[in-house]
């Protein structure tokens, strides 16, 4: 047991999640990926999330070998707001959208003291 699990549990509502999910802004074959369809992925993710950040977007070479430009959205929610489940599905339907194998979705827990 932690001294986190024995605390009041009006502290425990400051329990956070910081989501990380990382959009390719071209298709596989380095075609851009239509502005209307990622105005449609910025609606959904208001819906989900109710707000979102884009604090920065970015591209690279390697060995001459240019990587699909990435924008970052980063989204701070407290609690549970987003099941599992529900981002799993969220994360299926981008795949599907943007024509991707995979997207890569990171999430941290914060922790206020």
């Amino acid at each position: 047991m932690t001294r986190w699990d024995t605390a009041p549990k009006v502290w425990k509502h400051l329990l956070m999640r910081k989501y990380e999910i990382h959009l390719p802004l071209t298709y596989g074959d380095g075609k851009p990926i239509e502005q209307e369809k990622m105005r449609r992925v910025r609606r959904e993710l208001v819906g989900i999330f109710g707000s979102f950040l884009v604090p920065y977007g970015r591209a690279w070479k390697y060995e001459g070998a240019r990587y699909t430009e990435i924008v970052k959205i980063e989204i701070i929610t407290t609690g549970d707001k987003v099941p599992k489940k529900r981002l799993k599905v969220f994360k299926e339907h981008l795949r599907e959208s943007l024509q991707r194998s995979d997207i890569l979705i990171m999430t941290h827990r914060i922790q206020l003291n």
